[in-house]
């Protein structure tokens, strides 16, 4: 089993010291990832809502800070060894799939080949709208994107026609460290997510899931796998939950949530059981004090018993 952190990019904690000492912290501990999200800008909602709170609302002080996924991995790469360093997720169809392909190969490389590419399709539509790309076709064009970027990362003169771009025996270097490419890692939880994961992914990477839900949708994903000639057997699964340590009952699962580490421990067996192979974790009081002492106890009081 694999464990990794959410990075805290957003709001009144992201500086470069709190990435600085959860980089830290993640190494000493020896967790596997962090993970850092990924947002542009924050025009007011429309018709969208944030589907991280119950409110449906985002907190004011992301609007006043929010770190790119690049611009924190990247110092992080340069700063770090042994963490793997991933986004969890980058909205792909609102970025320009050949910018992203370069972007993460020179990651790749700057990281020394540690580098998870985290994809999804995004739900926030005005942002989309602010960046001037169409909301409606973002999974055909994820998909589009997906193709692209594998293309860009393997072949020495790749070629691509579709209806978004268009392209013949371009060059382009560095290739990623890894091979054939960096993991790629499909998050959402819908039918086509799955599809998705099945065409281009490493692993299923669903966000606000319990494992209840997850057994529910093995047999969704295994018969994408199985139409797109994949081997269904410990096909990796890596979870987005929330996470926090407190007196009361269960401590993770798809909603802000308290709990024991006993109850922590047998929420993550009956993932485990449902076919999770790795964790992301979201702490809901992003704080660096919170944050520090919460990757301290899940080390000390869980993950070895789990």
């Amino acid at each position: 089993m694999k464990y990794g952190f959410s990075l805290i990019v957003r709001g009144d904690s992201a500086s470069p010291a709190t990435f600085d000492a959860m980089a830290d912290k993640a190494e000493a501990l020896q967790f596997d990832a962090l993970w850092a999200s990924d947002h542009l800008v924050f025009p007011p909602f429309i018709t969208s809502s944030y589907p991280g709170r119950a409110d449906g609302q985002l907190p004011d002080d992301w609007k006043q800070t929010y770190y790119q996924p690049f611009s924190v991995l990247n110092y992080l790469a340069a700063r770090t060894s042994t963490v793997r360093l991933g986004t969890s997720v980058l909205i792909l169809p609102m970025r320009n799939p050949l910018e992203v392909a370069a972007q993460f190969a020179e990651m790749d490389n700057l990281s020394g080949g540690r580098v998870n590419f985290g994809v999804g399709v995004g739900w926030y539509s005005e942002e989309f709208a602010a960046l001037g790309y169409p909301f409606k076709d973002r999974g055909k064009r994820t998909n589009d994107g997906l193709a692209i970027m594998k293309k860009l990362w393997v072949e020495a003169k790749p070629s691509h026609q579709s209806d978004n771009f268009s392209f013949e025996n371009v060059e382009k270097g560095p290739k990623p460290v890894q091979t054939p490419h960096l993991p790629i890692y499909i998050g959402g939880n819908s039918p086509a997510a799955m599809r998705r994961t099945a065409q281009f992914a490493d692993a299923w990477h669903p966000f606000k899931i319990t494992p209840e839900m997850l057994a529910e949708a093995r047999p969704v994903l295994n018969s994408a796998l199985e139409e797109a000639g994949r081997l269904t057997d410990d096909f990796p699964i890596a979870p987005k939950i929330a996470l926090t340590f407190q007196d009361g009952p269960a401590g993770v699962g798809q909603a802000p949530s308290e709990g024991r580490p006993q109850d922590i421990i047998d929420t993550l067996r009956r993932f485990r059981d449902a076919g999770a192979t790795e964790f992301c974790f979201d702490i809901m009081t992003e704080t660096l004090p919170v944050m520090l002492d919460t990757m301290e106890r899940f080390a000390q009081e869980v993950r070895d018993k789990v």
